[in-house]
């Protein structure tokens, strides 16, 4: 990988009313100056002028709260970028790595403040890190070899452009509810973060160098020493393991099928509150939901700002991977929603993991596993719902027996069996997802 040595520094900040967002993007005009000299400066797609500082102060003075527009200053060391929208900036700048080295101290202070201020999520990190992580256009990562992007996962885009899956990236950003789901090397998470993960699981995260508690409710956290050196083994390390413990990849993807990893952590959303259930070893250390013995449970009701937490420790049953139940019909259902249009494979892989993961349970001991009958649906496009390839995938599962069954929907639906084990699988459109907590319609 050839790489740029360089510092990528991400702000999206809100709530300014004309007098902050005018002192804001001023602000920002000094801090660019002390770090180096603005050689151009570019307004949307207008024409690229010399950085003039007088007519950049005189529009500052102009803006009100209302304004949508993109400022694009370069010079030698560094090129940055602000987009302001209705009263919000988000601020995008890459600096070289000699001058961010130099007024390190500074750019924390600057950054600190701003995040305290108005911040809704920021981060600083390697810029190679953030290409290697989040270019998925396989023309534009010209910064590794062909032979080097040949090695990485692959999947379509919308268009049924071949990509690279950057879901697979720790450093992959995401966003859920206007929210940026990342790990690197020193990021900023605000109050609205505790809306969707609980304050106490970032206060608590573990292996990781800092955790910093800032004003207004802002949490600092630095995953590892040396931003250059992300690409160093334990590093990467880090960066995964922070990434699974947040859960980021259980709120959020955009390739299909998911990433095909065990859970550290599970979330369940009601109306004003969210629920989580973290997994862990017996010595407190995160790991796998298979691999669990101890289970933190968190419930935030963000409303009325009640918090309750539980530590518990045995072994999962039945209903942590089934916990939609009917009673009286005596059956149990969980459910994936996929779209093979966006793999290589047709979503054969993501069919045989997620179909494991719910088939070679150690669930021995649970009643309800032995009396009921456990469901796994596939929500996929109609157009997958008749051509599922069965065929293939009793190929790749073929220490497991398939049984073809009936359904009264015409949805098709096997019966699963391994060992002692069993399953049920049924393939359904994803139109019919309004019906998800019914397991009723299934026979």
């Amino acid at each position: 990988m050839k790489k740029k040595n360089q510092m990528y520094l991400v702000g999206q900040y809100i709530n300014y009313h004309q007098e902050e967002l005018q002192t804001a993007i001023a602000d920002w005009i000094i801090f660019i100056r002390l770090l180096t000299t603005p050689t151009t400066l570019q307004i949307d797609k207008e024409e690229v002028l010399p950085f003039d500082a007088q007519e950049v102060a005189k529009r500052i003075k102009e803006l009100t709260d209302e304004e949508d527009f993109w400022w694009k200053i370069e010079s030698a060391g560094g090129k940055f970028q602000i987009h302001v929208y209705h009263g919000a900036i988000f601020s995008r700048n890459i600096i070289d790595w000699d001058i961010f080295h130099k007024n390190e101290a500074m750019i924390a202070d600057y950054f600190d403040s701003r995040m305290m201020q108005n911040g809704l999520y920021g981060y600083i990190r390697s810029y190679d890190e953030y290409l290697y992580s989040n270019v998925s256009r396989i023309s534009e990562r010209d910064f590794e070899t062909a032979e080097e992007t040949e090695k990485l996962p692959k999947m379509y885009n919308r268009k049924h452009n071949l990509i690279v899956d950057c879901n697979q990236f720790a450093g992959y950003d995401i966003f859920f509810k206007g929210l940026c789901l990342t790990s690197c090397w020193k990021m900023y998470f605000s109050k609205y973060y505790f809306r969707v993960i609980p304050k106490q699981i970032f206060d608590d995260v573990q292996q990781v160098t800092q955790i910093n508690q800032l004003g207004n409710e802002m949490v600092q956290i630095i995953l590892y020493s040396h931003p250059l050196n992300w690409d160093y083994e334990v590093n990467l390390n880090y960066q995964r393991l922070f990434r699974d413990q947040l859960g980021f990849d259980q709120l959020a993807w955009n390739n299909g099928v998911g990433i095909l990893r065990q859970p550290y952590i599970e979330f369940a959303f009601g109306e004003d509150s969210v629920h989580t259930v973290q997994y862990q070893n017996m010595q407190g250390q995160p790991t796998m939901k298979k691999k669990a013995s101890q289970f933190i449970t968190r419930t935030y009701d963000f409303i009325h700002g009640k918090y309750d937490e539980h530590q518990l420790r045995g072994t999962l049953n039945a209903q942590a991977y089934f916990p939609w139940v009917d009673e009286t019909g005596q059956k149990m259902m969980n459910y994936k929603v996929l779209n093979p249009a966006l793999t290589i494979d047709n979503g054969l892989q993501a069919y045989e993991y997620y179909i494991r993961e719910f088939l070679e349970l150690d669930l021995g001991n649970d009643k309800n596993y032995q009396q009921f009958l456990p469901i796994l649906r596939f929500y996929v496009p109609d157009e997958y719902v008749q051509k599922i390839p069965i065929d293939v995938i009793q190929a790749k599962l073929s220490d497991v027996a398939i049984k073809p069954v009936k359904n009264k929907n015409n949805a098709p639906t096997f019966d699963l069996k391994k060992g002692k084990n069993h399953l049920r699988i049924i393939f359904m459109d994803y139109n019919q997802l309004d019906f998800v907590h019914s397991v009723k319609q299934d026979n």
